[in-house]
């Protein structure tokens, strides 16, 4: 949960919106809410991802576009962290922006491919406790020392970037909400780690005291630095070079570089995290299926690891395509979310929900969520998201068609 969102692509949102970019940001919370919601009857179908259950609940064609909506949303927030990556290394002087985004995966896909789901775990472990320490408690009182302190900071914005409802448009933000609830509340990742848990209990425990911390550090804590951004640089326009900045300028050399090791080890477990994912999707729920004898467990092994090196480059490909980090978290996720979400929903909680209605409604989400936001949203700088109409899409189709139409498959 401690990624590029945190003090770099999230910044850039804050940047641009104030105060309102910090609400838009906590609903990513709720939709985790409803994920551990789904938590029982998940682990009770007996799957080991998303994708399976919808192959348990629905068939073989459901299971397929879950696929393609899982790779739509880890292709994109993979992309997020090579792209963060990208810019801390510009902002530092090391590279451009392009080089870094290839050393980041360089790095990403060594580690990756040679630790799998344990070592991402025991990774994510040790560094989220140095995380928590160095952005959760001494970033932003640093931060607002050098800004003057918390009366310097508000003084250096308008009222209508202080107001949690004004400094963005309605339409934005009811964006923000259908993203970030459709996205979260089916997260292909989280929901490996439930799968993973031991039991029930674990998953949802676990996961709901991750959330109720990440909640009050990234949320609330790591997101009020970005309100000094104005003060401390105020030629800067790009959020998400901030944190990199502040650390090069303001810092001494031997706090500057821990600092800096545990700013890209944010990237590091974030990437790990989703490639992992990716790869697995792919492997498990896309390859392995269409061969009818069992594989050998070695040989699927270094598939992965084939996989991984493969769809690791088309990730850098779509990182180098947009130029802010949150476009690529917002376009990719809203897909996966308008296509996934409700039919998950549905799924554990109406039985009545059937396999054609909901394929049709996956389609439509998907399709018009990604399309919408790629080619319309971006290029003409439109405030709707494209998951709006999409997942409304998709609960009218499902909802609709599972009373109407004949559960064909």
């Amino acid at each position: 949960a401690i990624g590029a969102n945190v003090v770099i692509g999230k910044y850039e949102v804050i940047l641009e919106s104030g105060v309102s970019g910090i609400l838009a940001g906590w609903f990513w919370w709720l939709g985790w809410l409803f994920l551990l919601i789904l938590a029982k009857p998940l682990r009770a179908s007996g799957a080991s991802s998303i994708p399976e259950f919808l192959l348990i609940r629905y068939g073989e064609r459901t299971q397929n576009i879950g696929s393609v909506c899982v790779l739509a949303a880890t292709i994109s927030m993979t992309a997020a962290q090579f792209l963060a990556i990208g810019n801390i290394l510009e902002a530092v002087g090391f590279c451009g922006r392009e080089t870094g985004v290839w050393i980041g995966a360089f790095i990403i896909i060594l580690f990756t491919v040679f630790s799998g789901l344990w070592g991402v775990a025991i990774t994510d472990t040790f560094q989220s406790v140095f995380l928590l320490i160095a952005f959760g408690i001494f970033f932003p009182i640093v931060v607002f020392r050098v800004a003057g302190g918390w009366g310097a900071v508000m003084a250096g914005h308008t009222a209508e970037e202080l107001s949690f409802f004004q400094g963005m448009a309605p339409v934005t933000m009811a964006g923000w909400v259908f993203y970030n609830v459709f996205s979260c509340g089916a997260d292909p990742v989280f929901a490996q780690r439930i799968f993973a848990a031991k039991d029930t209990k674990t998953a949802v425990s676990s996961q709901l005291t991750a959330c109720i911390t990440t909640f009050f550090v990234t949320g609330i804590i790591c997101a009020l630095p970005a309100l000094a951004i104005p003060v401390i640089f105020p030629d800067l326009e790009i959020g998400s070079q901030f944190t990199p900045k502040f650390l090069l300028t303001y810092m001494p050399p031997v706090v500057r570089g821990l600092m800096m090791s545990f700013l890209l080890s944010m990237m590091l477990t974030s990437g790990d995290s989703q490639l992992l994912a990716l790869t697995s999707t792919i492997t498990e729920d896309i390859i392995r299926p269409r061969f009818k004898e069992e594989q050998d467990e070695r040989k699927v092994l270094w598939l992965s690891r084939l996989v991984c090196v493969m769809a690791a480059i088309v990730v850098c490909l779509t990182a180098l395509y947009f130029d802010k980090i949150y476009q690529l978290l917002k376009t990719g996720g809203s897909a996966y979310g308008a296509g996934i979400f409700i039919p998950l929903l549905l799924g554990c909680f109406w039985k009545k929900a059937k396999a054609k209605a909901v394929n049709i409604g996956m389609l439509l989400g998907l399709g018009v969520s990604f399309g919408f936001d790629l080619f319309l949203k971006i290029p003409m700088g439109l405030d709707l998201d494209g998951v709006i109409p999409g997942g409304i899409l998709c609960l009218c189709t499902c909802v609709i068609g599972s009373i109407i139409l004949p559960d064909i498959n």
